[in-house]
């Protein structure tokens, strides 16, 4: 059975750093998993986090919830993107 996973591209990554998010498709692919880049997605709303700007933030987290719940697993070539769904998101 092939492992299939949505891939969060964060924004900033996709600005200034595609390599990065082809590079992890790339490795990805070599293990056999099967790559999915929703196209819908958005900033996971870190920024707006950062900022004190809740109200802000709750939009973007419930549009990533709404494009993301389709799959097992979620892989992002960020951390701190990855801290902010994982320990921030069920606050909001």
């Amino acid at each position: 059975m092939v492992m299939r996973v949505g891939l969060f591209v964060p924004c900033y990554i996709d600005q200034f750093y595609p390599d990065v998010a082809m590079a992890t498709v790339d490795i990805l692919e070599r293990l056999g998993v099967e790559v999915v880049y929703p196209e819908s997605q958005t900033c996971c709303g870190q920024p707006m986090a950062n900022t004190g700007c809740i109200d802000d933030t709750r939009p973007l987290a419930e549009r990533f919830v709404d494009i993301f719940s389709e799959f097992d697993h979620i892989v992002s070539p960020s951390g701190s993107c990855v801290s902010m769904v994982r320990n921030h998101y069920e606050g909001l």
